[in-house]
């Protein structure tokens, strides 16, 4: 049976108890999401999943799903972005626990069993947005060219010509 997120994640009584959490967050929720995204009324679904793997190392499961709307980096403009992140998280009090585990996990060290589930979420959003988010398409195509036509170009060096103006006069 599936319940709302808790505001802290308690890792090993979670996973002891083999629990599912589903929420259903606003993008305004995730204060280091907001600062990219336009869309911050838009909703991000998570889904986690909390067991022990060999019996001693709590585990997640988790999946997030979001439209994020960003700047694209190549046209300046809009760019609708569809994240579903999924991830397989193991806990591990010290390296030497994760032989044996398999590989599909990530292995996180713990420093303290109990968490923000908001950083754990933000966490993995800003993970899953692309380095560079910009439009499928050649957007660059959609600036005016007529406007880069009309445009003059001035040398770099005209105002170098007109110091050395200048200071030609001032001599003389």
């Amino acid at each position: 049976m599936k319940q709302g997120i808790p505001e802290k994640i308690k890792l090993y009584k979670f996973a002891t108890r083999s629990l599912c959490f589903s929420k259903k967050y606003k993008l305004r929720d995730f204060p280091r999401v907001s600062k990219i995204a336009s869309n911050l009324d838009d909703s991000v679904n998570v889904d986690l999943s909390f067991f022990l793997e060999k019996n001693n190392v709590p585990c997640i499961i988790g999946e997030i799903k979001l439209k994020l709307v960003t700047t694209c980096q190549r046209c300046l403009c809009d760019v609708d972005i569809s994240l579903e992140p999924k991830f397989k998280l193991a806990y591990l009090n010290n390296e030497q626990q994760g032989d044996g585990i398999d590989s599909s996990y990530e292995t996180v060290l713990i420093k303290n069993e109990e968490f923000s589930s908001i950083e754990l979420i933000t966490d993995e959003i800003l993970i899953s947005i692309p380095m560079i988010p910009m439009h499928k398409n050649d957007c660059s195509m959609n600036i005016d060219a007529e406007i880069l036509t009309n445009q003059k170009s001035e040398s770099p060096f005209a105002i170098l010509k007109q110091v050395k103006a200048k200071i030609n006069k001032q001599e003389k």
